[in-house]
């Protein structure tokens, strides 16, 4: 992950994932956290340098969970009022 630099506040990553959450922005280790691949806990040291920030974002406020999850159709409605997407109604013909 490359971080541009001369940004002078953390970037803002949310996520919907609490577990994530807690242990980007958590210091300490476990012995679940032993078998952790590399690459992620490049991202706590970024947390930890104050590069990135991640906090959490609950899935009814993630608008783009309508384009990667299967919603009900009421959210699925509601996310994409949302994101600004119009309904195409087929009268033109």
């Amino acid at each position: 992950m490359q971080i541009v630099e001369g940004i002078e506040r953390p970037i803002m990553l949310y996520c919907d994932n609490k577990s994530v959450v807690l242990y980007s922005n958590n210091n300490r280790s476990s012995t679940k956290s032993k078998y952790i691949d590399i690459k992620f806990l490049t991202v706590r040291e970024r947390v930890q340098s104050e590069q990135i920030s991640i906090e959490y974002l609950g899935t009814n406020s993630m608008i783009v969970d309508s384009l990667t999850k299967g919603l009900l159709p009421k959210v699925f409605h509601e996310h994409v009022a949302h994101m600004g997407v119009l309904q195409f109604k087929e009268s033109l013909v």
